[in-house]
């Protein structure tokens, strides 16, 4: 039982403590990404699924003009 207690402990340690040192693998902060493609909005999704990886992505702010669409995303942490 103790050693859980040890282990458990330790992995919330390191967590922590990764999470300060590498904030590329573990950030602390959701990113902000501005999007622009052309008419097709399924690419704009595609670029931001791209872009944030596997964490996924909120659209904050889609705005459309002649040229086509630009979204701002928050890459989920």
């Amino acid at each position: 039982m103790v050693k859980w207690i040890l282990f458990i402990g330790a992995v919330f340690l390191l967590s922590g403590c990764l999470g300060r040192l590498n904030p590329n693998i573990f950030p602390t902060k959701p990113t902000y990404k501005t999007i622009t493609c052309g008419k097709n909005f399924d690419m704009c999704t595609e670029k931001a699924s791209y872009h944030c990886g596997f964490r996924g992505y909120k659209i904050k702010h889609q705005t459309k003009t002649d040229k086509g669409y630009t979204i701002e995303v928050e890459c989920n942490r």
